[in-house]
Parts: structure tokens; sequence; C-alpha cells
């Protein structure tokens, strides 16, 4: 939401909500009512992007000039993820008008669209007509300049953007230039046209440029062509001539085969008389080529994905939408031509013409509020191409300035919003920016001052300096939780005026995050590279903040020097050739260390000169491994493969004599592997540091022949490294082959060894260390991650693993069970029917219960056999005031094959909660989790676009009010956190072996989440603990066995620790300590906080024992129904 001035012309300028709901529309009215946020602008065209069965959309618009404004978008189609840019310009604005420019001439003057808008005194510019990219740089269509006349006209009718008398249309242009020599009347079917027909004739003007017309025919055809000045012939050219660039002020008249004979009696001194017209009255045209709408019917034409420009007209041509779409992005794959097409549909066009897209596709603009044009979509090849034409907009309005703008420095001007950016937390600060409107928008100085308000939750620590001529920038900083605003109140030749901006402060800082771990800089030149720093500050809900850097002090140690580059960012620079440093930030009291290498070396790990003594191993394949020859001569493994046998996921290993440990800290591996194109995924089995093991990922092998790849090694990875495996794995179903892969020369890139800082772990209270949920109203028991195999048989140690857990939760009468992904390992018809079995066997009818896709639901194949067993895939239920809705990740995201049902259904169940009121909350469910709190983030969501915006529009479903959570299993470990107040709860595994450490959530057992929905609507402001009050978790360790420990005896006032361990699955030892939940008490102890006479204080969260009086207690310790307990004596 932005604010605008009553007086002023609509600005919107900020983010808008895909969805308005009655629910967050009547909370929006009552925060209006308080004054907490401004008015909003009104629609001002804002264009229509929901469509094409597209979903999570996120859109910013911002205004440029009067009539022109900037809608930035993401979304999720079928096909993939776009990501566009909206320019939507009103014809009936007097102050506006349009122009199609170039570099001065059409040929050899290529410039980027940035230069070539700011030398037309652009407000905005677009890449215009496709071009000879290869030669001349020459424009392939019709070009008119409203200002400059006729710069090219082609000898084909091509689809072109016109304006005539201020509405424009798309229509066929061609060139209709004639000239007249001798009497005689000859058609020109090309004007300054890098091709033409060799029966034509062509024209080349003083506007065509350096590039030398002979360039564009073929050696020995046949040519004639004269030289043209001031409308006489001049002289005969040859093909010397010819190939030297135009004189300046002359034209040429070539006429190549047949049609040189129409020009064999022209002779130097005869009068010409030149007439350079196209085929229909305009005042402007750019060359497009593909018609995309007629008449609002979308064409059939299409082509591949890629970046796009294209423009759509209105019915009554007075109205364009302009848009821009990046390509070859994680987050913007392009557009086909129909998608392009259903696009300007949507929009309301009612005609449409691509134009040259691809690398060429450029954006730019000055938004209000600035002096500077911006590039604002981002360029495919990686930075603007040099286009051979722009079409422009100026804006020439008048009127003194009286209207001003402000924003959070942080959010730019036009694109998409940065997260946090209008968001602190207390004691941290923002910096606003505000300035002046002249009558086109652009920034003038205003005198004025800034106010924030209410005193109690911001305060103004003073005026700093502003990045652009004519803003004016303040300091504000958070005092307490809460919303307030910042106001500028501007005095302008115009009169006074203002601008309010909403700031939000949510609650104290937990913790600080730096954007990567460990910074790693090439050995070379000190200070020729740099990279980029950045910090983010945590609340206890989660709600994450950018820190602007005068908010950090920072200390270096070694070789590198780290300076502010932005105002939320810091560049570093190494300062040696090689070697290490590291790098101290801290801020409001919380201290982050980032470790930087500079440089590394390349040590050999296997040159595999014991090939023979590598052992093979398998899964679901036969395998086997010989001495090969690798890359010029050197040794090699061969590893032969049949993946004909099964359709589950499977693979071949390179198991070597014994595990290779690595030396220092390797921040890649290198492996030569000799592919023939089956795409099999190359994958390092490693043991880390603390004992765990994990893979590390390669490309998969689509080549044929020798090729070098790499093996990243995650940030915050646990040293040293252990090789056990070398692993070809095939996840396809429909993958059918044999194979013979050789492998040569691992390696490893060891930079200079650095002191790894310790991951921060945060205690989060929505996982219950002490006591139970048995009181809340309601009750969800989950369990993931069993993964028995019907093979194995029904007395099968992990389908007893799965019948104990079942058994467990049947004994605690939850309201619901989730089995949240992978009871079952391979997704044959066997593993389902036992799981079916085994369901309802434990559970019957005695708990109502869902069964939730994992990816071994389907093993690399469809979800077909999961539905034939056990139904559909997503399901929602209102379970009294919370509403439960479980997901299909199974394939890794959730928009299987494209398909974006799920996730527009999960929206439209989200915005049905919102607007009812009986509904108090969400919980969502999927077995992949958002992230995955391991170093090596293997197992979460795989397109990591989605997974940013399914967290946004869940954190958007409780910024709006209501409560919300998401549960998730398949990393293997018992985890949780929160972002932007939503609870994301990671079961643990109920059957295989977890994957993580013990003491770090890495044991099996399920979990109890208590819902209390009298505590789900939390408003505007949630208080620090709105989030447990509505969601806790008890977690449900298997116990084998469970032994206290604690001293015998103590003297008054001294301490010791309550030492709890748990043995389960044979020799796994797990501590009781969170996230285990456990019940402490005993006789003749109290607990933490707790009033009352005792001989023991007992803290759960330390398990720090305090002797208070002489005495006997006993010490006792509950987990998942088992206890332990143990006398102690006081003295």
């Amino acid at each position: 939401m932005t604010s605008s001035h009553p007086a002023a012309p609509p600005r919107p300028s900020g983010s808008t909500p895909a969805r308005l709901t009655a629910f967050a529309a009547a909370l929006l009215a009552a925060a209006l009512a308080v004054g907490l946020l401004p008015a909003a602008a009104d629609d001002h065209g804002r264009p229509e992007l929901t469509g094409s069965s597209s979903t999570l959309l996120q859109q910013a618009t911002h205004d440029v000039a009067p009539g022109l404004a900037i809608t930035s978008f993401q979304r999720l189609q079928p096909q993939g993820w776009v990501t566009g840019h909206v320019m939507t310009a009103d014809l009936d604005t007097p102050s506006l008008s349009l122009d199609v420019v170039d570099g001065g001439t059409v040929s050899a003057s290529n410039q980027t669209v940035s230069e070539l808008a700011g030398q037309a005194d652009a407000v905005a510019a677009v890449n215009g007509d496709y071009f000879d990219i290869n030669a001349s740089g020459a424009p392939v269509g019709t070009n008119v300049s409203s200002t400059g006349g006729l710069r090219t006209a082609a000898p084909e009718p091509r689809e072109s953007l016109t304006v005539t008398d201020e509405k424009a249309a798309v229509q066929q242009l061609m060139s209709a230039a004639t000239v007249r020599v001798d009497g005689v009347e000859l058609d020109v079917p090309a004007v300054n046209s890098p091709s033409w027909r060799a029966d034509q004739l062509a024209l080349f003007t003083p506007v065509w440029g350096a590039h030398p017309v002979g360039s564009l025919l073929t050696a020995g055809e046949d040519v004639r062509a004269v030289e043209l000045v001031d409308g006489r012939v001049t002289r005969v050219l040859d093909a010397a001539a010819l190939a030297e660039p135009l004189a300046e002020g002359t034209s040429v008249l070539v006429g190549r085969g047949a049609a040189s004979a129409r020009l064999a009696g022209v002779e130097p001194g005869q009068p010409v008389q030149v007439s350079l017209e196209v085929s229909a009255d305009v005042d402007l045209a750019v060359g497009g080529a593909q018609r995309l709408l007629v008449d609002g019917e979308v064409t059939g034409v299409d082509q591949a994905t890629a970046a796009r420009t294209a423009v759509g007209v209105s019915q009554d041509g007075t109205r364009l939408w302009v848009v821009a779409v990046d390509g070859r992005q994680a987050d913007a794959h392009g557009m086909t031509l129909q998608e392009l097409a259903a696009l300007l549909d949507d929009l309301g066009a009612w005609n449409a013409v691509n134009l040259d897209g691809g690398g060429s596709t450029a954006m730019v603009a000055r938004p209000a509020g600035e002096r500077d044009l911006r590039l604002v979509n981002r360029p495919s090849d990686g930075s603007e191409r040099l286009d051979a034409n722009a079409l422009v907009f100026r804006s020439r309005a008048t009127g003194q300035p009286d209207d001003v703008l402000a924003r959070p420095l942080l959010d730019p001007p036009v694109g998409l919003d940065v997260p946090g950016a209008d968001a602190l937390l207390p004691g941290l600060t923002r910096t606003v920016v505000a300035s002046g409107l002249d009558a086109d928008h652009a920034a003038v100085e205003a005198r004025g001052r800034f106010t924030a308000a209410p005193r109690s939750l911001l305060a103004v620590d003073g005026t700093t300096d502003a990045p652009v001529p004519g803003q004016q920038a303040v300091v504000v900083r958070g005092v307490a939780p809460g919303t307030g605003q910042v106001t500028f109140d501007g005095r302008l030749p115009g009169g006074r005026t203002s601008e309010r901006i909403p700031l939000t402060v949510h609650q104290e800082m937990v913790g600080l995050e730096p954007s990567a771990p460990l910074l790693a800089l090439p050995a070379g030149e000190p200070g020729a590279a740099a990279v980029t720093l950045s910090l983010t500050a945590v609340d206890a809900d989660g709600h994450r903040v950018p820190v602007e850097t005068r908010d950090v002090t920072v200390g270096v140690e070694g070789g590198a020097e780290v300076r502010p580059s932005g105002p939320a960012t810091f560049a570093v620079t190494s300062t040696v050739a090689s070697g290490a440093a590291e790098i101290t930030l801290e801020v409001l009291g919380h201290e982050v260390r980032v470790p930087v290498t500079i440089g590394y070396q390349t040590e050999a790990v296997a040159d595999f000169s014991d090939a023979a003594a590598w052992k093979p191993g398998s899964a679901r394949a036969p395998v086997s491994v010989t001495p090969a020859d690798g890359p010029e001569g050197s040794a090699g493994l061969a590893v032969e493969m049949d993946f004909t046998t099964s359709t589950a996921t499977r693979g071949a290993y390179a198991v070597p004599p014994a595990p290779v440990e690595v030396d220092g800290q390797p921040r890649a591996f290198t492996l030569w592997v000799h592919g023939n194109g089956q795409g099999q995924w190359p994958r390092l089995q490693v043991t880390r540091g603390d004992g765990t093991s994990t893979n590390l990922d390669g490309p998969l092998l689509s080549w044929t022949g020798w090729r070098q790849i790499t093996f990243p090694v995650p940030a915050g990875t646990a040293y040293p490294l252990t090789i056990t495996a070398i692993r070809l794995m095939e996840t396809r179903a429909s993958a059918s082959y044999t194979d013979r892969v050789v492998l040569a020369g691992l390696d490893a890139q060891v930079p200079v060894a650095v002191e790894q800082p310790e991951r921060p772990r945060r205690v989060d209270p929505a996982v219950l260390t002490q006591g139970d949920v048995d009181d809340r109203p309601q009750r969800i028991a989950v369990m993931s991650d069993t993964q028995f195999v019907a093979r194995d048989g029904e007395d099968g140690a992990l389908v007893q693993a799965g019948r104990r857990t079942l058994r467990e939760i049947v004994a605690e009468r939850p309201d619901l069970l989730l089995v949240a992904g992978d009871l079952v390992d391979e997704a044959s018809d066997a593993d389902f029917a036992l799981a079916r079995k085994v369901l309802e066997e434990e559970v019957g009818q005695t708990v109502p219960w869902v069964y939730v896709p994992g990816n071994h639901e389907i093993m690399g194949g469809g979800i077909e056999r999961f539905e034939q067993h056990f139904g559909e895939t997503m399901t929602t239920r209102d379970l009294g005031g919370t509403r439960v809705i479980t997901l299909d990740s199974s394939s890794g995201t959730l928009h299987p094959g494209g398909d974006t049902t799920q996730l527009r259904e999960l929206e439209r169940l989200l915005d049905e909660a919102l607007a009812t009121r009986s509904i108090t909350g969400v919980v969502v469910v999927d077995h992949h989790p958002v992230d995955d709190p391991h170093p090596d983030q293997a197992s979460q969501l795989g397109d990591r676009t989605e997974a940013a915006a399914l967290q946004r529009v869940l954190n958007e479903f409780r910024a709006a009010g209501k409560s919300a959570a998401m549960v998730s299993g398949h990393v293997g470990t018992f985890a949780v956190d929160a972002v932007g107040g939503v609870t994301r709860y990671i079961n643990g595994n109920s059957g295989k072996s977890p994957s993580g450490a013990a003491d770090e959530g890495g044991f099996t057992g399920w979990s109890m989440l208590g819902i209390d929905p009298g505590e789900g609507v939390v408003g505007f402001s949630p208080d620090l603990g709105d989030r447990t009050r509505w969601l806790q978790v008890q977690t449900h360790a298997r116990v084998d066995q469970l032994v206290l420990s604690v001293p015998s005896g103590l003297e008054v006032g001294e301490q010791a620790e309550a030492v709890a361990t748990i043995t389960q699955d044979g020799t796994r030892e797990v501590p009781v300590a969170w996230p285990v939940t456990a019940t402490w008490g005993g006789d003749g102890v109290r607990l933490a906080g707790s009033a009352g006479t005792a001989v023991l204080e007992l803290d759960p969260a330390t398990r720090t024992l305090t002797a208070l009086a002489p005495g006997t207690a006993t010490v006792r310790v509950e987990v998942n129904g088992v206890g332990a307990e143990q006398q102690v004596t006081v003295g």
C-alpha cells in the first residue's frame, strides 16, 4: 500500500497482494480507521496479472510520469516461473509522447537502451526492432521516428507498432518509397534495410551509417549502384566504392540482379526525385515480427521459451501495454509467444505485436522521485545488449511542483519490493528518503521535515545524505514493537503537501545472519575481485529484516578489506594474493564471524592407480567396476551399470578400498567423467567431521566424452571430510538403459584452513522442552519417514518400527494423524498394500488419518499408483477452528509437471480461511520443508523460487491476522524455526535411521501438535507469545532405555547437571535435551520459576540442579511414557 496526497495524481509504488479477502479487508479498514496505514492509491490502470493458470503472484506498481507507470511482477505458470514488467501508457495524456530513436544512424551505431533513452531525454524506453546482429546492426523492419522521419523501410510487410494522430495500432508496414529518374518512377522496396531480394532496388540514405553497403551483397553478383547528392546522380559506383562507408550527405541507390537493369541508363548529372514513404500513413513506427493478437483474438503463432519484448494496444488505440519478460534465470524461464499473447490478452490489449527479444530485451525508466534512468529488467545476457533502436517515452508536463514522494531507501523506486525494507527491530535504523515531484514526477528539492509517530514505536535520529540530488533523507530508529509511520511534510511552490510511510517494528533481536557463512575470493591481484556481504537481523518469531551498514561495527583480521557498498551491503576485497581473513560483524550486542579464503590449492584425492582394488556397490541394479584409461593416459575406473531392472531409484557406486580422509577444508571436489549422455546424477558420498553422512552433488551427465565436473562443498560443513563412495544415481522411472561411465582424477580444491564458526542453534519455544500438550483443545499426531519395503516381509525391522510408532500414537488418542510422507520406500503395489494393512490394523477407525505422499511414494515415477491405493494427494479438513491442508510434494516441488492446480487451490483455501470467522489458524502439511536446516540443504523443496513464494504466501496470511504453521518431514531430523511469525516444524524419522547428529534432533520418534484455536486470531500486531499460545509441539522420541544420572549428594547452594540419556534402535544414544521433550519433576523438587519449599530446584531448559535445603529428594524424568528416577541427598 502506498500513500498519495489527495490533490496529486495517484502514485502506486508498492507491492500489491495478489489476494484481498473479506477478513483482511476488515482488518485493513480497522487499521486505516486508527491511522496506522495510509490511504491506498487507486488502481491507476493496474494490470490484470492473475490469468494463464498462474499462481503465487507478487507485483509492485511504480509511477514514472503522468500517464506512465510500470508494474513489475513474478508468478508461476504451468510452463515455469515468469518475472516481467508491464509499462502502461495512456496516450490521451497530453504531456506524454513517443518516439523511435537509434544511435544517430541505423547501421554500425548500436547502443544500449539505457544510452539511447538517455540521449533522447526520455523518461522510459524499451528495445525495438529485430536487427542484423552479426553484421550491419541495422533494423530489419520499418521504423519511423516521430521527430526524425523514416529511418528504415522493409522490402516485405512486417508487423509493426504504429502511432498516427496520437492513436496507436498494430499493422503490417513495408516500403512504399519511389525514385523518379529521367521521367521514370521506380519502386524502391528497401530503404536502409540490411537485406532485400536480388530483383529489387534498395536505397541507402545519409542516415544509413558507416557499415559498407557492399558487405550486404554477394561477391560476383550483378549489381549497379549510383550515388545521389542533393537530388542528382553524382557518380556510378563500382564494387570498390561500395566497400567503403557512404560519404557524408550522400545516398546510394542499388539494384541487384534483374533490378540492376533498371539503373542501366542512369548517369551522373541526372536529376532524381526521391519519395520516402511507407505503406501506411503513420507518425511513428517500430518494427516487430509476429502478430500476437488480432482484434481481441490470440493468433496461433508460437516459438520456444525466451526473454520477450512486446507491445499491446487497446481497442481505441489510446492505451499501450509494453511488456518486458526476463529469461534464462531460475525465477524467469521466459515466455513462448502463445504465453506472451495470453498475457497481453489478459492485460486488455486488442492488438499486439512481438518485438525483438532474447538478449535484446531491455526496459529502462526514470522512476518518480528520481533523476536518472534505471534498468528495470534483468537482461538474459547478463548485461544490456547493443540494440539497433528503442521505443522511447518523453514527458513534457508543465506546472509547478506540488507533490512529494517518500520511500524506505532499501525499497527500490521501480521493480519488486525488497523484503523487510519497511520493517526493523528495536534499536535498528531505517533510512527514509523523500523528494518533491515536478510536473513530470522527477525529483526536485522540497523543503520540509520528517516526523515519526507514535514516539513510543519510532524515533527520528536525524538527517543523513540522500543518494539523489533533490532528495532529503532521515534516519529512523525502532523503539518498540508495533506499526507506526514516518511523515514528510514538504513545502513546494505549488503548496504544502505530505507523504506517510508505514514502518513496522518487530520484536527484539535474537540473532544475526550473514548473507554467506564463508566467503571465497580468488587468488590474484589484491583488490581485483570483490564479493558482497550483507546482514539480516532476526527476532524470536522469525521476522527477518536487512541491517543497514550504519548499525554494524566491522572488524577484520588478516588479508581482507571491508567497506560499505550500499545502504545495507559491504564489499569485501583481498589485500593479499592468497591467504585467509576473518570478518567480525557486531549489531546490538550480537556478533557473527565470517571466514574469508583467498585462493586455493588443488590436492589429489584419488588418482585411480589402485582401480583394481575399488569395489562395486549398488541400489536395485547390477553394477561392476574395472580399471580403465583416463584422459591423456591417466588411470581411470569404469563403472558399468544395468538400469533396466527397476523403475525405482537406482544407483551404481564405486567404493574405494578404504574410506579416503581428505586433509584441510576443501570448498569443492573435481572429477573427470566420460559420459554417454544418459543423464545419471553423480554424487560424492562423504562422512562429515561430526560423524554424519551426506552427499555432494554434481551436474547430470548430459554430455558425451570427457568433462571435468565440480562438486561444491556447502559452507558450514563440519570437517574433515571422508570420501566413502562415488555414486551414479538414476531417479527417473522412465529411464531404462545400460551404460559404461569412466571416472578419473578426483581432486580437492583446498584453500587455507580457517576456523569455521559454529552454526547458531536457536531453541525455538514451539517445541516443548518440558511438559506435554495434553491440555490443548486440539492434538494432531505426526509421523514420517518410516520407509519400509514389502519384500522385507511384515516382520521387517522398519515395518515393526512403523507399527510401534502407530501404537504409541493411538494410545494418545489424537484428533488426527498425519503421515507426512515416506511411509514406504519403493512405491510398489506390494509396498502400498502393506502400508494400508499396517494403518488399518494399527489405527483402523480409532483415529482419523491422512497419508501425505513423499518422494518415496513415487520413487522417481508418477503419483498414480499412490492415488490408486490412497486417493487424493491434496486434502483439506477443518478441525474445529483449525484448517489442515495437506499438499503433494512427492516430485520435490508443489507443481509437479508444471501443474499449478494444487498451488492455486492452496491460495483459494487460504483466502477462504481468512474470510471464515470460525477458522482461526491454518496448518499446511507436505513432505519437503521450505528450508533444510543442515548445511548441505539437500532435503528441501527443489524449486527455491517456489519455496520463497510459499513462505511469502503463508507470511501474508499470518500478517492478515490469523495463525499459520507448516509441517514437513524428509530431512531426517526433528527441527523447528519460524519465519515471519509462521512456525515451521520438521518431523524426524519414524523408522529409517536419522541423518542428523543425535544431540541436534537426529533421533527416531514422532510428534504431537498441540493447538488452541482460541488463540489463533493475532491481529496486525501479534505479541511475542501469540505463536506458541496457538501451537506447540511435543516430540516423542523412541525410548528403548532411559538412564538418569545425578549426583547422589549435594551441599546447600551447590549446583550440578541432571543428565538423562535415551538409547534407541540398538546403539543410538540421545541426550534428553531440546528438541527432545521430557517431563522433569520429582519429590522434593520444584521447577525453576515456580514457588514453594523444596530440597532441589531443577531447570528443565539447562538440566541444572540447585540444592536449596537439607533433605532427600527424588529426581524423575519421563520421555514418551518411559521414566527414570534417582535420589539426591542434600546435606
